[in-house]
């Protein structure tokens, strides 16, 4: 750490401070507002697609169909659809309703309705 003067001066100080606060030895004076003239925004996120119409209810296909197909999914979506594979009396053509139905009759956990909470999500996403 280099040596401040026994007297430093107010650039000694300015410059003291915006190394210590990482300010890359740029002095920021706080007793003017920010100018926000310079404000760029950012560039949109090419990660994002386009938001657009969802399909309706009869475009879309059932919900037990749809969570059927997802046994290749991780997580309880994906356990979900692999009892629901196994389950002779599943709703194929069901709504979620009709599924969470089916859950409370075969006394499912907690954990399997959140799965049916995350695929009806993802069914009405399209």
């Amino acid at each position: 750490m280099e040596q401040l003067p026994a007297t430093p001066t107010l650039d000694d100080l300015r410059r003291e401070v915006s190394r210590i606060a990482g300010g890359g030895g740029s002095f920021q004076d706080i007793t003017k507002g920010p100018d926000f003239r310079a404000f760029v925004p950012a560039a949109p996120d090419p990660r994002l697609r386009q938001a657009g119409r969802t399909a309706a209810h009869a475009e879309r296909g059932a919900f037990g169909r749809r969570l059927l197909m997802q046994t290749g999914c991780g997580g309880l979506v994906g356990e979900l659809a692999k009892c629901a594979v196994a389950d002779r009396g599943f709703p194929k053509d069901g709504d979620p309703e009709a599924v969470r139905q089916r859950l409370r009759v075969g006394q499912a956990e907690g954990d399997m309705f959140e799965a049916v909470d995350e695929a009806e999500l993802d069914w009405l996403s399209y």
